[in-house]
């Protein structure tokens, strides 16, 4: 395990950093059942310890965090610690999961406790007498247990009712021997660390404490930095540029987002002469542009010359990787559309992709998905890559209804907030095929997100490049359309009571979303069309998942209200970075909090 948490996957697939020389600790904060604040972790160490714990009985250590937080490094770096001793447990067994591999192993796949661990995570050489299977039944207080990525498990629709198991030499599907151990059943006094995105609970009965990942602190941003830039110049250089955008510091808050700015400002600096991060206006969708130009430049400049730098153009470089780009998007989105993080060899192979195509970027092998000796399998680089990718796909595509790109948002509305089910721990007998894929939708809102970043006035010109001017400008008013009027109907249905400050409105975390893609299109119709629209003279905010990058959407909205306006935030993740991004828009509230 030493060796196998020792490195990060870089880009290509031959590309890897040390752990050791570029994890930076996040800010991590304990939460009660209620999910209210008991204060903030110094260490990984305190993830395993007795502080915060609210719930003796529970089995679960539950970390939370946004999209791209870093809840799998954080894992990993766990996972590195232990195999080091440097953990501060007696734990002397150690099993990782990816929660995605539950989906991946069929129903009709039926396993024992054993197959799971042995065949699926660590692979021992040889237990001929049964004895370190038998060692870990006595004592199940020496093991630890990590599945990464709750949130992404899925289920078929004709999967049967799961009764509970108790029995370590039963054979089941893998998802009940999930569910028995996150239950207690099954190796009853293990400690199992699971994380998943935020938004998405189980029964409390389960969960012995509550982490969540609140992304980078100003101080680790600068060590973060300090770790990327090894030359003072080039440190001075993206710090002055960081400081001058409130709202790219915000972004780079979440250490995904940073990894891809830091990354691409390295390699293009590389190539081209005079290269800069973006400083105005700076969106999801340009960060992920960012990452696919690198990408794709691979095409053109394998190994940049150390004595020749060439003139940055972005348009020619999306236009000579159109095809390969093209058909990454087109498996992003029937990955999306099946419920599926994952590629088979197959796949790829009908989608026309190439040797050359794999080595850019785009895909990782996903070789802990598939133990079981199957076809070798590939995933995205993120998840958000995927959805960007899929949302690329929609923007792309000539031959389907301009009405396609809608797809996403049509699915999503139709879907009311619901926490994802937990059946097996509560004695009950609901068919876990209840759930339909994706039924916490994050992944398609940020399609949806992307669809409008795409869609921008700001991204006319490169998109006209890639896709006829005509389809695209019938795109973009059909979406103009579809936000304007589902801005109305979202605050014409909120509901609305008398307060101390006048009339209130508490909003749906949906509504955030709806702000997001506001954002992303640039469009000040459609912000004043929100502004006026909010008839409250007090918004509720709380517990929406606001986090430092949201504010600049909130006050890109905002700014356009006529009237005062108070403003309730508490329970976010907003930060300085978010106070600063909210600053133009504060002379017209009356209150913030």
């Amino acid at each position: 395990m030493s060796r196998d948490t020792s490195f990060i996957m870089s880009y290509g697939q031959q590309d890897e950093t040390r752990l050791e020389d570029l994890y930076t600790h996040t800010v991590m904060e304990l939460l009660n059942d209620c999910n209210e604040s008991l204060g903030f972790m110094d260490s990984l160490d305190q993830i395993l310890g007795e502080d915060g714990v609210f719930n003796p009985q529970g089995e679960v250590f539950y970390v939370m965090g946004d999209a791209g937080v870093g809840k799998s490094i954080l894992l990993q770096k766990l996972q590195n610690l232990w195999s080091k001793k440097e953990l501060q447990t007696d734990a002397i067994f150690f099993f990782k999961f990816r929660c995605r591999m539950f989906s991946v192993l069929k129903d009709t796949d039926r396993i024992s406790l054993r197959d799971l661990l042995f065949k699926y995570s660590c692979y021992p050489d040889h237990d001929p007498d049964n004895e370190v299977f038998q060692y870990i039944l006595r004592f199940p207080e020496k093991v630890v247990f990590t599945f990464d990525g709750y949130d992404e498990i899925q289920e078929d629709l004709d999967q049967v009712d799961a009764p509970e198991m108790a029995s370590p030499e039963e054979k089941a599907t893998s998802l009940q021997l999930l569910n028995s151990l996150l239950c207690g059943k099954l190796l009853k006094g293990s400690k199992k660390v699971l994380t998943t995105r935020m938004g998405v609970e189980m029964q409390s009965r389960v969960i012995r404490k509550k982490v969540v990942l609140r992304g980078f602190s100003p101080d680790h941003l600068k060590a973060y930095m300090s770790l990327h830039f090894k030359e003072q110049e080039h440190r001075e250089l993206v710090s002055v540029q960081l400081e001058a955008s409130p709202h790219l510091c915000g972004l780079c808050s979440t250490p995904l987002f940073c990894w891809i700015v830091f990354k691409s400002f390295t390699h293009l600096h590389t190539v081209h002469d005079g290269f800069h991060l973006p400083d105005t206006c700076v969106t999801l969708t340009d960060i992920f542009l960012l990452l696919s130009e690198v990408f794709l430049s691979r095409l053109a400049s394998p190994t940049p010359s150390l004595l020749k730098k060439s003139s940055r153009c972005t348009s020619e470089t999306f236009q000579a990787g159109l095809r390969p780009l093209a058909a990454f998007a087109e498996l992003a989105l029937q990955g999306l559309e099946r419920g599926s993080f994952l590629c088979s060899l197959e796949e790829i192979r009908e989608s026309g992709l190439t040797e050359e195509d794999m080595a850019l970027g785009f895909l990782r092998p996903a070789s802990d998905c598939d133990s079981s000796g199957g076809s070798a399998t590939l995933e995205f680089l993120h998840i958000t890559l995927q959805a960007f990718l899929a949302a690329l796909a929609l923007v792309l595509d000539e031959h389907a209804p301009a009405r396609s790109i809608l797809r996403f948002f049509i699915e999503c509305s139709r879907r009311k907030p619901s926490c994802l089910p937990f059946t097996l721990c509560n004695g009950s007998s609901v068919s876990l095929g209840q759930r339909k894929p994706f039924e916490k939708n994050e992944h398609l809102q940020f399609v949806n997100l992307f669809v409008c970043g795409l869609l921008s006035k700001a991204l006319v010109g490169l998109m006209g490049q890639l896709v006829s001017p005509a389809v695209l400008k019938k795109k973009r008013a059909l979406l103009k359309s579809y936000l304007s009027t589902s801005v109305k109907s979202h605050l014409q249905g909120l509901p609305t009571f008398e307060g101390n400050e006048g009339k209130k409105v508490h909003v749906l975390p949906n509504f955030l979303w709806i702000i997001r893609c506001i954002y992303e299109t640039g469009s000040e119709h459609i912000a004043r069309t929100t502004a006026k629209g909010i008839t409250a003279s007090f918004i509720k905010l709380g517990y929406c998942n606001v986090y430092s990058g949201d504010c600049t959407a909130i006050n890109f909205v905002l700014q356009h209200r006529q009237k005062l306006l108070g403003l309730d935030m508490d329970n976010n993740n907003i930060g300085d970075y978010g106070v600063n991004q909210l600053r133009p828009s504060i002379s017209k509230m009356t209150i913030v909090r």
